[in-house]
């Protein structure tokens, strides 16, 4: 591998105090040195900047900058901005709470560098629950062979996310096509931007095994997002969560129509339109309330499992379970 192929690493903070000395330490002690490490603090209210500081100088890390942010962005904008302010060839976003393997920028850079195909590689992970958390099921991905690599191929099953911001990397010169996804998107995210951009492109890849420590806990930013959508009715969370993935599948559409240089739009834009579909004929139904209507659209499923959770959460509902 070419030694002189350069990484950056850039992290997201807000209120992170608890578990961010572990997360930097993981960093610190790659065996593949990283050359940048880019570290924006969204106006914590905690020791989380003054923890950050204080690690930076202790242990000299001259490559290592930390921003603060004047107003708070929200961590959506902070991530993708970090994508842009980085300058390494090769660049993983990273939360402010989780464990990283010693050699993960070591085997993911190791892995991009042989195959100039891979604009974001995404690994695996293993989880470290506490309380408040819960598991978050590594989810399988279809794939292909690539010579010794794995591609994530563009179908039904991977459209929609399945691997958490802190598993990617992604080359600095792709960067530009994630923020047009970013930017024309409804409410998307770093990950989901970087998962749907090299998906459409066909170049999105899996390095099959994990690479980090995944913490899940009840008090990341996204947590709290989702139990506040749920706050009123886990019913009309599960309907909203269906209008959610047709507002990212049509986002994924109108990015497939307009960029230049994707192959096979048309199969793509089929497999989109299938999806959202069955989506919609979903939540529809899911509106109506009613089992038996359910039960005689069985057509209109695509996969036997969500077809008897839809019966499961009606008769709950009704049952006023």
């Amino acid at each position: 591998m070419k030694t002189n192929i350069t990484t950056s690493v850039v992290m997201a903070t807000y209120n992170g105090e608890r578990n961010i000395i572990e997360q930097v330490d993981s960093l610190k002690n790659q065996t593949k040195a990283i050359d940048e490490v880019i570290i924006c603090d969204d106006g914590s209210t905690d020791r989380t900047v003054e923890i950050i500081q204080e690690y930076i100088n202790s242990n000299h890390l001259k490559h290592w900058k930390l921003i603060v942010n004047a107003v708070n962005k929200g961590w959506r904008q902070n991530f993708i901005d970090l994508l842009n302010e980085a300058s390494g060839e090769y660049i993983f976003p990273c939360d402010q709470d989780d464990i990283w393997y010693d050699n993960k920028i070591e085997k993911m850079s190791t892995t991009m560098y042989r195959n100039s195909n891979i604009a974001v590689l995404v690994s695996n992970y293993t989880e470290l629950i506490e309380e408040g958390g819960h598991s978050s099921t590594l989810r399988s991905l279809k794939t292909k062979k690539d010579n010794l690599d794995q591609q994530v191929v563009f179908t039904s099953e991977n459209v929609i996310l399945k691997r958490p911001g802190c598993v990617y990397a992604v080359r600095k010169d792709f960067v530009s096509e994630v923020t047009d996804y970013f930017n024309q998107a409804l409410n998307s995210a770093h990950d989901i931007s970087l998962w749907g951009s090299a998906l459409a492109f066909d170049r999105l890849y899996l390095l099959d095994e994990p690479t980090i420590v995944f913490r899940r806990h009840g008090e990341s930013s996204f947590k709290k997002e989702t139990n506040e959508a749920r706050k009123n009715s886990n019913y009309q969370y599960r309907i909203n969560m269906l209008n959610r993935y047709n507002e990212r599948l049509n986002s994924l559409n109108d990015y497939i129509i307009e960029e230049n240089g994707i192959k096979n739009k048309q199969k793509k834009e089929e497999i989109i339109q299938r999806m959202m579909k069955i989506n919609a004929n979903r939540a529809s139904l899911l509106e109506k309330r009613s089992v038996t209507k359910i039960i005689f659209s069985f057509s209109k499923y695509e996969k036997p499992f969500d077809y008897f959770a839809d019966i499961y959460h009606v008769l709950k509902l009704r049952l006023g379970k």
